[in-house]
């Protein structure tokens, strides 16, 4: 359809195409739709962001630490994300759609934002396929209907990368430093996940900015002191406040943001494990954890940056690169590369962080068809790339597709008939001269590009489908019936019946209740405006409260109920026959001895959870399940108890 609407030499490719816009028009209101239609099917989507959002709206207090709960712990990231969804959530009323509206505007503005960049350099087909590859990218359309921060995030680096680029045409340091306010901007949205394109942008400017070698390297320095300058204020704030005037850093070791930005955002990405994201190596893109998410044109991505590289080195271009071809594949290129590098090795991530590849994918098919385009009407060996690339990348969305055998069915023969009849034509019209300048290849290569976004355009399309509150956003058919990524639905239901009882006995208390974690915390924050407590963070390891505090709010008449789990008392139970008859005051220095850091603060996390679970079941009285929990409630076999503390305390 594209390539249909383009001319036939070079020049015209790069020129104007009859009707690019109103191409354009369309690609952008595919991304509209996939990522606005049935919005409100997403429900709250990940429930921990959506009650953090609702409690920042309580307070300023809660809005600038970026509160989880009732301005007891924070929220495991920086706070500019949510302060947009809380903008929206202010204007529009606190909804599901409201605190996702950002995110799928920002994914339809991203999109228009790749074409422009990919348009300017590569001419108007590469741009309208590469803003139509990331309009189908899953990932991409699944974070956008979503609250997690990745299409905010994408859109900033890309508006970064704009500055970058223009700072790299011009040597000006002014746009080298709107770049990095933009990247210090994309750090206060998902922290060290905004460098990630940093690589691309450096090297991009070293090679290309038209001054010296000297100057180039001053200027990169000068750059990195901005971001620095822009990323940390809201960190410093945070950690020169006095621990008892602003919320606990949730999931942090120390209380500290630096802290949080190093270990949970930072060594524990790298040096974890997470089976969510396939072993390590470069074919865990094409595994069904990821292949499905961002895996379907990634090798003609890569073909495409091979054959447009191989172009511009036959141009033999020399430092700095002047043209503006041979700058945009160098920031591409590298921020493909780089990236895949990353998540090759990187050991605890999950699929949405992906959304950060997507652009460089998305912008190298656009590159890619038309150089590989432009070889293909060459002579010489390279022509055959473009059959052969069609093939090969059919071949690999087939194995992604053998895992999913409901939807591969239909899709599989589909996608292998199209692009075997499309190879078969290019291969049989190269060599004849007359018809290779007439629009039978044309026709013959669009139908086998546009074959390769069918099984992307349905993973893309089943988010709209399978929406739920999940934690972290995926797209496309699950694998397995019945599987979910959420982690907070089983625990909703077993806690919503018990907020009827909370309202009716909460009498002068001001809280409504205290729970162990964000799982239990969540669904009574999103379903009542009373505040509540969540005493251990997230997970439950944050050790936000001391015994004596948690007894003060008690005592004061503050807090009078409790929920933990059955697990929770089961694992104190385990902690405290380990510790045997040692005192805590000898427990500390036998942990300091540990000789792994990590294993140290595991167990003083596991320790303090067990003093907590502990004082409570010690302390106050148990409700008894008949009491709270109706008898049509589906989880008669409640794991969530609750206890009353307000007839006993230390």
């Amino acid at each position: 359809m594209f390539l249909g609407a383009s001319a036939s030499s070079k020049r015209e490719m790069q020129g104007k195409v009859p009707g690019h816009l109103l191409l354009l028009s369309a690609v952008l209101a595919l991304s509209a739709f996939l990522n606005l239609s049935r919005l409100r099917s997403e429900g709250y989507a990940n429930v921990y962001y959506a009650a953090t959002v609702k409690d920042m709206l309580a307070s300023w207090h809660n809005f600038f630490f970026a509160s989880y709960d009732a301005g007891f712990v924070s929220v495991d990231k920086p706070p500019l994300g949510f302060w947009i969804q809380a903008a929206s959530a202010y204007l529009f009323g606190f909804h599901g759609w409201s605190i996702l509206l950002p995110q799928a505007l920002a994914g339809v503005l991203s999109v228009a934002l790749l074409y422009y960049l990919v348009r300017r350099s590569f001419g108007p087909v590469a741009g309208l396929l590469a803003a139509l590859a990331l309009a189908l990218t899953p990932i991409s359309v699944a974070t956008s209907r979503h609250n997690n921060l990745e299409s905010l995030l994408a859109l900033t680096v890309l508006l970064a990368a704009w500055a970058f680029i223009l700072a790299a045409e011009t040597g000006r340091l002014r746009w080298l430093v709107v770049g990095a306010l933009v990247v210090g901007v994309g750090f206060n949205i998902k922290m060290l996940e905004a460098f990630l394109v940093l690589p691309a942008f450096y090297l991009l400017y070293l090679v290309a900015a038209p001054v010296g070698w000297r100057r180039r390297v001053i200027h990169l320095g000068l750059a990195t002191v901005v971001i620095v300058a822009a990323s940390l204020p809201w960190v410093v704030a945070v950690d020169l406040t006095p621990a008892d005037q602003r919320p606990y850093v949730g999931s942090s070791s120390f209380d500290t943001e630096t802290d949080l930005i190093v270990g949970w955002n930072g060594v524990e990405r790298l040096a974890g494990s997470d089976k969510d994201v396939g072993d390590p190596g470069p074919f865990r893109f094409f595994d069904p954890q990821l292949g499905g998410q961002i895996g379907w044109l990634l090798p003609l991505a890569i073909v495409g940056l091979v054959a447009a590289s191989w172009r511009s080195w036959q141009r033999r271009p020399r430092l700095p690169l002047s043209r503006k071809e041979d700058q945009a594949l160098m920031l591409w290129g590298t921020w493909l590369t780089s990236q895949v590098v990353l998540f090759s090795v990187a050991g605890d991530w999950d699929p949405y962080y992906l959304v950060m590849l997507a652009p460089a994918v998305a912008a190298l098919v656009g590159v890619g068809v038309v150089a590989l385009w432009d070889d293909y009407r060459s002579p010489g060996w390279r022509g055959w790339l473009m059959p052969l690339t069609l093939l090969g990348t059919a071949s690999l969305q087939l194995y992604i597709l053998v895992h999913y055998p409901h939807w591969s069915h239909w899709l599989a023969p589909t996608i292998a008939i199209l692009c075997l009849a499309a190879a078969g034509s290019l291969v049989v019209t190269r060599p004849t001269p007359r018809l290779r300048v007439s629009g039978y290849p044309l026709a013959a290569i669009s139908v086998g590009i546009l074959s390769l976004f069918f099984a992307p355009s349905v993973w893309a399309a089943s988010t709209m489908w399978y929406g739920a509150e999940t934690r972290a956003p995926i797209a496309g058919p699950k694998i397995v019936a019945g599987e979910t990524s959420s982690r907070f639905g089983s625990d909703g239901d077993e806690v919503a019946p018990m907020v009827d009882y909370l309202e009716a006995n909460q009498g002068d208390a001001t809280y409504l209740v205290a729970a162990i974690d964000s799982g239990v915390a969540s669904p009574i924050i999103l379903n009542t405006d009373e505040p509540v407590i969540a005493f251990g963070g997230l997970e439950g390891r944050d050790p936000v409260f001391s015994i004596k505090r948690l007894a003060g709010l008690v005592n004061q008449g503050s807090v009078r109920f409790f929920i933990i789990k059955e697990r929770d008392i089961e694992h104190a139970a385990k902690l405290g026959t380990a510790r045997g008859h040692l005192k805590l005051d000898e427990q500390v220095p036998r942990l300091e001895q540990l000789p792994h850091l990590k294993a140290r603060l595991k167990a003083l996390e596991d320790f303090h959870e067990m003093k907590e679970v502990r004082w409570i079941t010690d302390t106050c009285e148990r409700v008894p399940q008949g009491l709270w929990q109706s008898s049509t409630s589906k989880s008669s076999n409640s794991t969530v108890l609750l206890y009353d503390c307000g007839t006993g305390a230390l």
